[in-house]
């Protein structure tokens, strides 16, 4: 007779738990904003988002030295731009709208909305003196130089991660 024998069932919901948690730790089901390494892809920091989310990137212009927010749309990992809101029309900044594009003035700043177009992937050198580079979601405001580092050039993404991922990468902080 052997005390030590795992009843059958016992066993196959043991399996059943072990197969769960490796799912649950592997499979790609939360969706995140990643700032990545444009050279390797490494994980940098990431924001928990999900489909139609905004999220707008506020920095301040280097020749203006006013703000200027871009604001985009997460849709099926594609960005989607939808907004620009900045204050001088001067240099590198437009002036008008393009075909199928929407220019109004509120409050002293330029709205040019109903942007076209979608990208996988935006590329940005944070900067390192005036641009206090920050991404806003949900009404949170996120410094990336404090988080990842003023100078560093980033891929940001949308993207599919599993958890395992999550647990060892570093989410943005306020």
């Amino acid at each position: 007779m052997n005390r030590f024998r795992i009843p059958k069932k016992r066993w196959l919901l043991a399996a059943a738990a072990v197969v769960m948690l490796l799912w649950y730790a592997v499979y790609p089901t939360q969706q995140i904003l990643a700032f990545e390494n444009p050279d390797n892809g490494e994980l940098l920091s990431y924001l928990p988002v999900g489909n139609s989310d905004h999220f707008q990137i506020k920095y301040t212009h280097s020749i203006h030295l006013s703000d200027v927010y871009e604001e985009y749309m997460i849709q099926d990992e594609r960005l989607f731009p939808k907004r620009l809101i900045y204050e001088d029309t001067a240099v590198g900044m437009p002036a008008n709208a393009e075909a199928g594009q929407t220019f109004t003035m509120e409050d002293g700043k330029y709205i040019l909305s109903d942007l076209q177009g979608s990208t996988d992937k935006l590329y940005l050198t944070i900067g390192a003196v005036k641009a206090n580079h920050q991404i806003i979601f949900k009404d949170t405001a996120y410094s990336l130089q404090d988080n990842i580092g003023p100078g560093e050039t980033i891929a940001i993404v949308s993207r599919y991660v599993n958890h395992w991922t999550l647990w060892k990468g570093e989410k943005l902080h306020e």
